[in-house]
């Protein structure tokens, strides 16, 4: 929908930088795009500083589902919040002072990975369903996806800050932003193939999916290579040769700004930046350190 109230966010000289635990419904969501399927993918390149995710240590807690991706945020920092020893990650503000946030996209997928890897070596019906358990809800992140209007530009912030300081009822699909302003890593969704499945190999090599992942190979690697392995195993019947599209919308009539998620496994795990903010919200948060 188009938002004709909204005023772009004003940057000023500052860069942007960069409790359920329970098996959800097979279920996700993706916008309907035309697939563009261009010859070449270029290297990505960042156009400024950028503050990326950082290592964790834990169990994680799939946080109830919210009605929208501002809700989500905040009941999430508010859990956190309560904790008296959170292990979950902060944000620095500029100032110093410090904001609970989503997990980066890469801190999700290395959710996955971990809690996977911790659960894949008993053969019992309930481990196998423990070891996909992240993988059976879509998790949003504090990712951001900013496009720039009338092109096939967009860039990747690890860590936004306007998705982090999201305003509590916030509820249009996206926020429109000043594109130039956004320090981030610029892509052209017309250099490479998105919006359509890809090969293992085609996955590994994405400039998007390697720049989602700040460009650590080996966990985008490892994840592929769950992905496509549990795909073949858990739908049979279903072609599991190309996987893991990457989502993403263009020649948007203003400068917006979205938050890129990973979609579930019955969905291909598709990394998808084109959904709207006024959607549901599912987060993970890092559990609390357990006490002996």
């Amino acid at each position: 929908m188009t938002i004709k109230t909204l005023k772009p966010l004003d940057f000023g000289n500052r860069r942007v930088l960069t409790t359920e635990e329970a098996l959800a419904q097979l279920e996700g969501y993706v916008p309907e795009k035309t697939p563009q399927n261009p010859p070449t993918d270029p290297d990505p390149e960042p156009n400024g500083n950028l503050e990326g995710s950082v290592e964790i240590s834990g169990d994680y807690i799939l946080m109830p589902k919210a009605n929208t991706k501002a809700l989500g945020i905040h009941a999430l920092r508010e859990s956190c919040e309560k904790e008296s020893s959170s292990a979950h990650p902060q944000f620095v503000r500029t100032d110093g002072s410090k904001i609970y946030r989503p997990l980066t996209f890469k801190e999700d997928i290395e959710a996955r990975v971990n809690d996977y890897e911790s659960n894949k070596d008993t053969d019992t019906r309930d481990n196998a369903k423990n070891r996909l358990r992240l993988f059976n809800r879509w998790i949003d992140s504090c990712t951001g996806v900013a496009y720039k209007a009338g092109t096939t530009k967009f860039k990747l912030i690890p860590q936004c800050e306007p998705l982090i300081e999201i305003a509590k009822d916030f509820n249009s699909a996206f926020m429109v932003i000043d594109y130039d302003s956004i320090a981030g890593v610029e892509l052209n969704s017309s250099s490479g193939k998105y919006n359509e499945r890809l090969t293992k190999a085609e996955v590994i090599e994405h400039p998007a999916w390697r720049a989602a992942v700040e460009d650590d190979k080996k966990l985008l690697e490892t994840y592929a290579e769950i992905v496509f392995t549990e795909y073949a195993q858990q739908y049979p019947d279903r072609d599991a040769s190309k996987l893991m599209r990457f989502w993403v919308t263009s020649n948007t009539a203003q400068d917006q700004l979205r938050a890129l998620f990973v979609n579930i496994l019955n969905n291909i795990s598709d990394a998808n930046g084109g959904n709207d903010l006024d959607i549901n919200g599912s987060f993970l948060q890092v559990a609390p350190p357990k006490t002996p």
